[in-house]
């Protein structure tokens, strides 16, 4: 699946993971996908984030942190 099927904040997330140089955490996800660093805003975008490895667009080797799915490697609009 393109992921253009996915809701556009999902769009933004898998863009913030693919462009980070290793892992990252929701709290530093947030304020890239312009959202307030609140404590609100940081669990939304964790569950978003679970969400997401659950469904096979991330993994999540270590708790906390994410990175793309190694089987989806190229799959982001931004691979080329």
């Amino acid at each position: 699946m393109d992921v253009k099927v996915l809701p556009r904040v999902y769009q933004d997330i898998l863009e913030v993971v693919a462009d980070a140089p290793g892992p990252v955490r929701a709290k530093q996800i947030v304020p890239r996908i312009g959202l307030p660093a609140q404590v609100g805003k940081i669990e939304g975008t964790r569950s978003k984030l679970k969400r997401l490895v659950e469904r096979g667009w991330l993994d999540e080797d270590e708790p906390g942190l994410f990175t793309p799915a190694r089987g989806r490697a190229g799959s982001s609009s931004n691979s080329e």
